[in-house]
């Protein structure tokens, strides 16, 4: 492994075995400021995944024709072992059947050598965006599911009862307790839940799976 990465946040991992192709990637991508890891050969990139590096590549250039483990089979070993960074798959000599194929494995895009530098980059941000605004997303629901597990039982029932729609008043019958109680664990259970409404209650509720 080469490459001079300062801040391993959105690492961008090339995976070629022709050194000049390697370099030539380096130097587009750190012309736009990007952290970039070189790998001669998938065995390497595999071995470093299984570290800190899994949290932070976030995205993959990858050649499809390379000795041992190839491209195709990287992408096989990706899916098995729940790896989700985006894959960009580069290649000098590619078909369409293997074209298919890595899409089908979860490439998400295809670039055909020589590459258009701009193609390149756009393809790479684009990706490493979409990549970082899904992982912000599954750590907003993980903290919201945290939240809704440190609920109480008693906090669970009115929660099922604002999500039904019921008023305050219904809910106090069906608790048990004055309109006034309700209203205050309402703003309690607003507040623990970080809901800004009842509408956004139910947002919470389905995504922390409750309903």
């Amino acid at each position: 492994m080469t490459g001079t990465v300062t801040n391993l946040k959105g690492t961008v991992c090339v995976v070629d075995d022709d050194p000049g192709m390697r370099r030539s990637l380096e130097m587009v991508l750190e012309s736009a400021d990007l952290p970039v890891r070189l790998y001669p050969g998938a065995d390497l990139l595999l071995e470093d995944m299984a570290g800190e590096l899994r949290d932070c590549c976030g995205c993959v250039l990858l050649d499809l024709q390379m000795p041992r483990t190839t491209g195709i089979e990287l992408l096989r070993r990706f899916r098995a072992l729940g790896y989700d960074s985006p894959v960009i798959v580069i290649s000098g000599t590619a078909t369409v059947l293997s074209a298919v194929e890595s899409m089908k494995l979860g490439a998400i895009d295809f670039l055909e050598k020589p590459i258009d530098h701009r193609t390149l980059l756009n393809k790479v941000q684009q990706a490493l965006a979409a990549y970082a605004a899904k992982r912000a997303e599954a750590s907003d629901v993980e903290a919201i599911r945290q939240r809704m597990s440190n609920l109480t039982d008693r906090e669970l029932e009115l929660v099922r009862l604002i999500v039904q729609g019921l008023a305050n008043k219904q809910i106090a019958g069906e608790m048990g307790i004055s309109i006034k109680t309700v209203a205050n664990h309402r703003a309690n259970l607003m507040a623990k839940t970080g809901a800004l409404n009842a509408a956004d209650l139910v947002r919470i509720s389905m995504l922390a799976g409750l309903y």
